[in-house]
C-alpha cells in the first residue's frame, strides 16, 4: 500500500513538473511572438503624405571616392522608401538621381545646393537632404577584404525649405561600418549605402523593433565634431 502511494506521489510530481516546463515553453514562445510584433513608432509618416519626394545627397569635394556616392546612396534610399515592408511609398513619387542632377545643373551655381530651389525645379513637395560627413574605404593585402565607414546627417524639408524632421534642432546622424568584409569596392559601397539608407528611412514608418537596427550600424559618434 505504501509503495502504491509512493508511486502515485512520484507520478504526480512528474506530471506537475512537466506541466510547469510546458507552460514555461508556451510562455516563452508567446513572449517571443510578442517581441517579434513590437514596432518602433514612426517619427514622421512619410507614406501618409502626397507629392513627389526628392533625395538630395551632398558629397563634399574633399571626400574622394572611386564611385559617386550620391548616385548609389540616392538609389539605396529610394529603394528603401518603396519597399513594401517599410515606408511602402509609390515609386512614382520618388525621383531618380539623374533627374535631381539635371535640376541642379539647370540652376545658377549658387543655388544648386538649395533644397527649395531644387524642389521647385522638380515639382517636389518634399526633399530628404543628406550630407555625407565622412567616408573611408580601405582594403587588405588580399585586396578582396574591406574596412569601411560612412557617416551622414539627414533632415526632411518641405518645398519651402522648412524642416519637418527630425524634431530636434540638428539633423539626424548615422554611422555605418563594415570590417573584414569580403567583396569588391562596388559591393562594399553598396552595403554601406544600403545600411545608411535604412538608418535614415526607418524613422518614416512603424518599423519592426527587431529590424530597427542593422549590423553595420555604429552608434558611437563621439569622435566626430560636427
Amino acid at each position: 500500500m505504501k509503495k502504491s502511494i509512493k508511486n502515485v506521489i512520484i507520478i504526480t510530481s512528474i506530471s506537475v513538473a512537466a506541466a510547469f516546463l510546458i507552460g514555461c515553453g508556451i510562455a516563452g514562445n508567446m513572449s517571443s511572438e510578442r517581441d517579434s510584433e513590437k514596432t518602433t513608432p514612426a517619427e514622421f509618416k512619410l507614406g501618409e503624405t502626397e507629392g513627389k519626394i526628392a533625395i538630395l545627397v551632398h558629397q563634399p569635394g574633399w571626400i574622394k571616392t572611386p564611385m559617386d556616392l550620391r548616385i548609389i546612396l540616392t538609389a539605396a534610399i529610394n529603394e528603401s522608401l518603396k519597399t513594401k515592408e517599410k515606408a511602402e511609398i509609390d515609386a512614382e513619387r520618388l525621383i531618380e538621381y539623374k533627374n535631381v542632377l539635371e535640376a541642379r545643373m539647370a540652376l545658377p551655381e549658387d543655388k544648386r545646393d538649395e533644397p527649395n530651389a531644387i524642389a521647385a525645379k522638380l515639382g517636389a513637395k518634399y526633399v530628404l537632404d543628406i550630407q555625407i560627413v565622412d567616408f573611408e574605404l580601405s582594403t587588405f593585402a588580399e585586396k578582396n577584404f574591406f574596412n569601411g565607414v560612412m557617416v551622414t546627417k539627414a533632415c526632411l524639408l518641405d518645398a519651402n525649405g522648412i524642416k519637418l524632421w527630425p524634431e530636434e534642432k540638428d539633423p539626424r546622424l548615422s554611422k555605418t561600418e563594415i570590417e573584414d568584409d569580403k567583396g569588391t569596392i562596388q559591393s562594399s559601397i553598396a552595403k554601406l549605402s544600403a545600411a545608411t539608407a535604412h538608418c535614415v528611412t526607418r524613422y518614416f514608418y512603424n518599423c519592426k523593433t527587431a529590424n530597427f537596427r542593422v549590423v553595420e550600424e555604429n552608434k558611437e559618434l563621439d569622435n566626430y565634431d560636427f
